[in-house]
């Protein structure tokens, strides 16, 4: 009268709920392991050392210019300016800043940077550089051969 399953305990009629559950087991499980895997390892170390000099301006516009020092080196400065689009129908705002920090190396390093209408750029004497890219050669022209008949 009942059609087991192959493990013999469910039958026909509760398939899809233990299907169901069985699922369910599988997602809370690995949202668990993904918990566990995403959590801060034991011993880590997070430097959040309070700035010696912070200073910060703002004018109504939305510009700034701020400037921060920790106790560990590392130096901020960024300034927020204005300028009109191309079309001069609006402005946005373009950023150039610099991060100065000492590595585990002992060693300081320098990024300076520009976000604005072009993108991103950065650079620094520790960041990668794209290889120029090569001039292609041009192609001779091929003349027109003659309709075929």
């Amino acid at each position: 009268m009942f059609n087991f399953t192959l493990c013999g305990i469910v039958n026909n009629k509760y398939s899809n709920l233990f299907r169901f559950l069985s699922q369910l087991v599988v997602v809370v499980a690995l949202c668990f392991l993904a918990s566990v895997l995403a959590a801060p390892l034991e011993g880590s170390s997070t430097r959040s050392l309070p700035p010696l000099d912070h200073e910060e301006i703002h004018d109504e516009f939305g510009q700034f210019a701020l400037r921060y020092v920790t106790a560990e080196g590392t130096v901020v400065s960024e300034r927020g300016h204005l300028i009109p689009t191309p079309d001069g129908a609006s402005y946005v705002m373009v950023y150039e800043g610099e991060v100065s920090y000492i590595g585990d190396d002992g060693k300081r390093y320098v990024t300076k940077y520009t976000a604005g209408l072009d993108g991103y750029h950065a650079e620094g004497d520790h960041l990668p550089v794209a290889p120029e890219v090569p001039e292609v050669p041009k192609v001779p022209e091929v003349p027109e051969s003659a309709p075929a008949s």
